[in-house]
């Protein structure tokens, strides 16, 4: 960017919100963003890349746990917690032509579905295992927000990790962050379950390198009602 710009206000500011989602105007990102928005921030994704090597300024919501996605049509840049997404693989998932609000509208679709997977899970922890009790859900750590914690029948803790659809090679990644930070803190290893839709063979051999980890698949199911006006 050619003008003197600071986006490290930005971490705090979107630190102090629980949110799934956090979306900020352009307007009001000129007034947390020191030196303003550039008109190149407001016009291509790229400038919104979530990753600090190719983009300094990333550092600032990537701190916060956060992921980018610029909003064209709609003047506003959409943050969006780590752990609830992974705005990564959700990309690859959507042909390059979408446009930034095809895919926000895509984002928005898998975090809802999260979030239903997120309250059913938590009202039938009895049913994914049993023993199971809440510890907390969306805990922040060094390296990231864990969707849930828990703790089984023998006071373990287990981490609990959710994704919409099928789960992902960096899924396993993530749940394996979560377990070594989990190990140091407590001193003992913690155990993993990672919910997903489905696990494509290659997660399923990755998943064996996780002592413990525990891979458990959900359905979606529709129930119809008449909605019909009566006459």
């Amino acid at each position: 960017m050619s003008r003197y710009t600071d986006y490290a206000p930005l971490t705090p500011y979107l630190s102090s919100s629980q949110a799934a989602q956090v979306a900020l105007s352009f307007d009001e990102l000129e007034k947390i963003i020191v030196g303003g928005l550039a008109d190149s921030a407001k016009k291509y994704p790229t400038m919104w890349t979530n990753k600090e090597e190719s983009r300094s300024w990333a550092k600032s919501w990537l701190d916060a746990g956060r992921r980018a996605s610029l909003d064209v049509k709609g003047k506003r840049v959409v943050f969006t917690l780590d752990s609830s997404l992974e705005p990564s693989e959700l990309a690859a998932d959507v042909v390059d032509e979408s446009t930034p609000q095809e895919l926000t509208e895509y984002v928005e679709s898998s975090l809802s579905l999260e979030r239903d997977l997120e309250d059913q899970i938590v009202s039938h922890l009895d049913s994914l295992e049993p023993g199971l009790t809440l510890v907390s859900r969306q805990v922040r750590s060094d390296v990231g927000i864990l969707d849930l914690l828990a703790k089984d029948r023998d006071g373990q803790t287990v981490i609990i990790e959710l994704k919409a659809g099928e789960a992902k090679d960096s899924s396993i990644g993530q749940i394996a962050r979560y377990v070594g930070w989990y190990s140091e803190k407590e001193g003992t290893a913690p155990r993993a379950i990672l919910v997903a839709s489905g696990f494509p063979q290659p997660v399923r051999w990755a998943a064996k390198a996780i002592p413990g980890l525990r891979l458990v698949t959900y359905q979606v199911q529709f129930n119809f009602e008449d909605a019909t006006v009566s006459a």
